[in-house]
């Protein structure tokens, strides 16, 4: 623990010089005197303690305890503080000294300091520890999340799975000729659902919705779970004519006219349907665009089903 950086904060006539001697032991110290100097100092070199005097000149010790956890906060480290001096009862009541003191004393015993010190390099460290393990937990979800192709709710294809299809989708028209179409599958009533009952019902709902719509589609249509309420449908067609409303009335139909079983009953649903879809001819457009026109088609209260020729 001697090695950990201790910062020593001093101001004018200093009743930190008696712990100057013992300082020797910490082979990583810093004295700095006055806050602005220490400031810039922990901006390029955190520290795992922080000693300070109550003032130190050109900031009180609390004021600068704060600004501390400021710059902490920031870098995601933690800082340990130890404050000398008289403290009065309104600032330790306040809430600035709760949130940035972690330890205060009024003693010049060489030996307490010590080991206030150590506990502090000590807390500090674990804390600092632990802060690290988080980023790296954190990291390793976000990785594993952008990997993840499946949604785990209804076991379909997540956005990611509806992008990466529809992007091999775009290739082989490309090279084969036909037309590719997204089909977007709102429930507009979801959020109401949600709000009425809770997350499990509406879940409920979506998982037999669905049902239904890998119920009405061909095998080899990819259906997936686009986003909260929306399914996005990835669909192979012979040609540009082939993408109506009229070719997919019937699974309007199907999915729209049909009440859903769920724990606490029959509940109806409220369909949006929107279709974006290109051929080889005109160039086929990026996914993004594609996605894009389908979920603007949604917007579009005057039709049963939005479509939109790129």
């Amino acid at each position: 623990m001697f090695d950990l950086p201790i910062v020593v904060v001093k101001g004018g006539d200093s009743i930190l010089d008696f712990f100057d001697h013992e300082l020797i032991r910490f082979s990583n110290n810093r004295v700095c005197y006055g806050a602005v100097n220490a400031l810039q100092f922990l901006e390029d070199a955190p520290a795992n303690v922080v000693i300070t005097e109550n003032s130190v000149g050109d900031m009180t010790g609390i004021e600068l305890a704060e600004s501390i956890r400021d710059i902490d906060m920031e870098r995601d480290h933690y800082t340990y503080t130890i404050l000398i001096g008289a403290v009065s009862r309104e600032q330790v009541e306040s809430q600035v000294f709760n949130r940035s003191i972690d330890c205060v004393t009024g003693t010049k015993r060489v030996d307490v300091m010590t080991h206030l010190t150590l506990a502090g390099c000590r807390i500090s460290a674990q804390i600092n520890h632990l802060l690290e393990s988080e980023r790296s937990l954190q990291k390793l979800c976000n990785d594993l999340r952008k990997g993840q192709l499946l949604d785990p709710l209804t076991g379909l294809g997540n956005q990611a799975f509806a992008e990466q299809t529809l992007e091999n989708s775009i290739r082989q028209v490309e090279s084969r000729g036909g037309a590719v179409c997204v089909l977007m599958v709102s429930i507009a009533n979801y959020q109401e659902i949600r709000d009425a009952y809770d997350a499990t019902i509406a879940g409920e709902l979506v998982l037999a919705v669905s049902e239904r719509i890998q119920h009405l589609v061909r095998p080899l249509d990819v259906v997936t779970y686009f986003s909260p309420g929306l399914f996005a449908l990835v669909l192979m067609q012979p040609g540009i004519e082939s993408c109506t409303a009229g070719c997919f009335q019937r699974i309007y139909d199907g999915i729209s006219l049909k009440s859903y079983s769920t724990s606490v009953g029959f509940l109806p649903v409220e369909i949006g349907m929107s279709l974006s879809a290109s051929n080889a001819e005109t160039g086929a457009p990026s996914p993004g665009r594609m996605f894009s026109a389908a979920l603007d088609g949604l917007k579009d209260t005057t039709q049963q089903i939005a479509v939109n020729h790129l």
